[in-house]
């Protein structure tokens, strides 16, 4: 047999680090942080608890790293979809719809986010601060920046952007909620997630504009 090539090998890492992020996210959900232990995740990422040390020398080592992934790819996604150059309710609409089909699709994401803000300081240790500013700022600045936009446009009411941005968040999140209950049937949850847009964009179009 030949040995595997460096692809081979970085695909072989991949998976098997994903194995452990998936498994550590489902531990974490269950126990938290401050629970969780190491044989706990390679228990359920069935694998032995030495190969999980060979990739993250401790938990906090495992959990940096998880929280910064998927940090990342939240701050990628908004950054993309708001910050783009399309029509401001379509973006609006788009952001909304992104998260409603994702808690439809992983509701355990949608607890896992709302988790990690009160563990980012114990996780990150004296950086926490900072990082729980950065991973605050990254979630609410480009929405902040768009509805700023969609008043000086005339798309939306002139009203405080911050209220707005309350007011939407917390309207999507409960709608996030609904979809995250698995009890939505798929033939109704498009008509619920338009449903649930509507709702959210009602009160803050300025139909005059």
């Amino acid at each position: 047999m030949s040995p595997r090539s460096s692809e081979q090998n970085e695909k072989i890492r991949e998976e098997r680090i994903q194995q452990i992020i998936d498994a550590a996210i489902a531990v974490y959900l269950e126990k938290g942080v401050r629970g969780t232990e190491m044989g706990d995740i390679a228990k359920r990422a069935n694998m032995a608890r030495g190969l999980v040390y060979y990739y993250f020398k401790d938990k906090m080592d495992l959990f940096r790293f998880v929280f910064t992934r998927l940090i990342e790819e939240a701050k990628t996604y908004i950054s993309s979809t708001l910050l783009s150059d399309e029509e401001v309710i379509s973006k609006l609409r788009t952001y909304a719809r992104f998260y409603l089909r994702s808690s439809q699709l992983k509701p355990h994401m949608v607890q896992f986010y709302r988790n990690i803000p009160a563990d980012i300081p114990f996780v990150f240790g004296d950086k926490g601060e900072a990082v729980l500013k950065e991973y605050v700022d990254n979630a609410t600045g480009p929405l902040h920046r768009v509805l700023e936009q969609g008043i000086r446009e005339g798309k939306l009411k002139p009203l405080d952007p911050r209220l707005i941005s309350a007011v939407y968040w917390g309207g999507l999140m409960g709608g996030m909620n609904a979809m995250s209950s698995g009890q939505v049937p798929e033939e109704q949850a498009e008509r619920m997630m338009d449903d649930v847009i509507d709702i959210l964009l009602d009160g803050i179009v300025n139909k005059k504009g």
